[in-house]
């Protein structure tokens, strides 16, 4: 059914709706976006200054300077540590976005602040070019476009710009149904650039949407009985090959990083970062409308409530699609033979039974009642063994069975169903929990855990979520689909629906330049805000004024990453190597040094000889930074060592540890 009515949804008007919202959502950042850092200065400062570090070196490669690449990913933090930047996400993808801001301005929380409400945009107008696509309604597009852009999964992860930059994955499913429906390059090409895109914005998302683009590729070729086309397959593996060639260099970094003995992330640390079962009904405590109703378990990255307006029409899109599914078979025998319709219909019936069950495991103790009926069940996989080997009768003896299911997984909705149930075994990570309980020993992501190169190296199965909402929000687009075409004034009715689901996650005014306490010990609060321009601290004035190459900074306190973080952000100012630094780990040689330097008074010969073999040549002491006389004391002991004050500005003290 195409929309024909007076006012529809095109590509700018959804894009312009998306952009209004995300303001609002997002409020009072556009008042600030040029000196705020939306909701805190942890992580955020971390990728400010992957951002600024990634922009300089292509501004001025596309300057001239040839050689600005080289040294790349040898960043200036944890001198003399190569490959740091490769710690983290390197973001490149977002610094080619910014860009022309950055060459204009060099204001990077500008920079940052239009990614931001960015992501939003792209995120909303991706999920309504392909719902538009897939089911000829511009309002139920749009409407799953809000559910995708403004999940609730969102707002604990504002600090994360690697994790909401999610938005080329919708474009590459555009791109590929695109292909298929009309066998052009064009829009092939765009779902493969989508695909570096991604690729390049989020490492995460690099490995957990890969399987579901070639799910999706199956998925069409399938429905279109393309299997022995040639053309298409050459096609598919061409595009392959392109995005392959293209996300390899950035992913030969990280694999030397494991080379010179960065280990795996440990599995006790995957399982704590996974979700729990009962994640999905753990809403973010920001929240307005549901933060403090939906707290089933509070744990990291375990604020996964994907909003009741999501599930409602996510359900009316399966049960929509059952239906018409079902219709399709009408004219197929339940059985085989007709002696066999009992064990049919028993077979149905076990099938719905331990369907129950695996739900009873998930969502209880263990122990529950059918009925009158006591029913122990407590093991997921034997339980879901029995459904299967269910299900297999079933679908043995019944070509009704058979001819549902094949229909059914013939549609798209269909697929985006079977996808986000498969994205939400994923993200409950190596062993399956419900409600901090093991219920499965081995969960489906332990086989990607141990056999796929890169998944040991990723913290957070949690984040598979934001494939979960990718998947929902379609499925959710045809239960909005349902509604516009069965319903008097069903369109209206629909962005109702849409309104709700921003409503849900509604959490303005979000936080803003928020810190965290003090470090245990004689600190100060950390800074309360950070500054670009002319209004930068001017000892990074005069940092940046030493000359280059031949300057290695250190700065005190250090080993604290409330203050290593504000370091990072202001060594963009200079750029000089860096002793002092802060990443997703660390390496052993920092965290020794740390050791010494923290408090160098309790041993002050052998942390001066930790910092002259660290090559630093100028110290930084921010007295400021000590709630004690701690800033004179390192001050003191660095006198004491032969360095030789060179500079105050404002509390903060500039010594020269070798002369030049």
């Amino acid at each position: 059914m195409v929309d024909n009515s007076r006012f529809t949804f095109t590509p700018v008007r959804a894009a312009l709706c998306y952009l209004l919202a995300a303001l609002i959502f997002t409020w009072p950042l556009a008042l600030g976006l040029t000196r705020d850092i939306p909701w805190d200065l942890g992580d955020s400062l971390l990728n400010l200054w992957i951002l600024g570090w990634d922009a300089d070196h292509l501004v001025r490669f596309l300057g001239g300077d040839f050689g600005a690449m080289n040294g790349f990913w040898n960043a200036n933090i944890f001198y003399p540590e190569p490959l740091t930047l490769a710690y983290s996400e390197h973001l490149f993808a977002q610094a080619v976005q910014i860009l022309p801001v950055y060459a204009l301005t060099h204001n990077l929380i500008l920079c940052y602040n239009l990614l931001f409400l960015s992501t939003f945009v792209l995120s909303g107008l991706g999920v309504f070019l392909f719902v538009r696509e897939v089911s000829g309604s511009a309002r139920a597009a749009f409407v799953a476009g809000l559910i995708y852009a403004f999940a609730p999964i969102r707002v604990p992860q504002f600090a994360h710009l690697q994790v909401i930059s999610s938005q080329w994955m919708p474009f590459a499913l555009y791109g590929l149904r695109r292909y298929f429906d009309t066998r052009r390059t064009k829009p092939l090409a765009g779902a493969a650039a989508a695909l570096i895109a991604q690729n390049l914005s989020c490492g995460y998302f690099l490995l957990f949407f890969a399987p579901f683009v070639v799910l999706y590729v199956l998925f069409e070729m399938a429905t279109r009985k393309l299997f022995r086309d040639m053309r298409v397959w050459a096609a598919m593996t061409a595009t392959a090959g392109v995005v392959f060639a293209v996300t390899l260099p950035f992913l030969l970094p990280y694999v030397e990083l494991r080379r010179l003995g960065f280990p795996p992330r440990d599995l006790a640390e995957v399982e704590g970062y996974s979700a729990d079962v009962y994640s999905y009904w753990t809403a973010a405590p920001e929240l307005r409308l549901w933060g403090k109703i939906i707290r089933a378990l509070p744990k990291p990255e375990g604020d996964l409530f994907p909003s009741i307006t999501a599930l409602a029409l996510g359900m009316v899109g399966l049960m929509a699609g059952v239906r018409s599914a079902w219709k399709g078979t009408s004219g197929q025998p339940a059985a085989v033979n007709p002696g066999l319709r009992p064990l049919v219909y028993a077979l149905v019936a076990a099938c719905a039974i331990y369907t129950i069950l695996v739900l009873i495991v998930l969502f209880e103790r263990g122990f529950s009642h059918i009925g009158p009926l006591p029913v122990a069940a407590r093991n997921l996989g034997r339980t879901v063994e029995v459904l299967a080997i269910a299900l297999a009768a079933l679908l043995t003896v019944s070509p009704r069975a058979r001819a549902l299911l094949r229909e059914w997984l013939r549609t798209v909705s269909g697929f985006a169903i079977f996808a986000t149930l498969a994205a939400i075994a994923m993200s409950l990570g190596p062993e399956v929990h419900s409600l901090g309980r093991e219920v499965s020993g081995t969960g489906p992501y332990s086989v990607f855990y141990w056999h796929v190169p890169g998944y040991d190296g990723l913290r957070v199965p949690a984040r598979f979520a934001m494939l979960v909402m990718l998947f929902l929000s379609i499925a959710a687009g045809f239960g909005a689909l349902q509604i516009e075409r069965y319903f008097r004034r069903g369109g209206l009715v629909v962005l109702l629906f849409g309104s709700l689901a921003v409503a849900e996650s509604f959490a303005a005014p979000i936080g803003m330049n928020g810190t965290a306490p003090p470090p245990v010990g004689n600190y100060a609060n950390p800074p309360a805000r950070m500054f670009t321009g002319d209004q930068i601290p001017p000892v990074y004035k005069f940092l940046k004024a030493q000359p280059a190459p031949g300057t290695v900074v250190v700065e005190f306190p250090l080993g604290e990453w409330a203050y290593e973080l504000s370091y990072v952000y202001y060594s963009t100012t200079h750029w000089h190597p860096l002793i002092n630094g802060y990443s997703g780990t660390f390496p052993l040689s920092y965290t020794l040094r740390a050791g010494l330097l923290r408090r160098p008074e309790e041993n002050p010969e052998a942390a001066w000889r930790t910092l002259a073999d660290s090559g630093a040549t100028h110290a930084v002491v921010h007295a400021n930074f000590y709630s004690d006389n701690g800033g004179n004391t390192v001050s003191d002991w660095l006198s004491a060592h032969g360095a030789r004050l060179v500079g105050t500005f404002e509390g903060d003290k500039v010594f020269q540890l070798y002369a030049h």
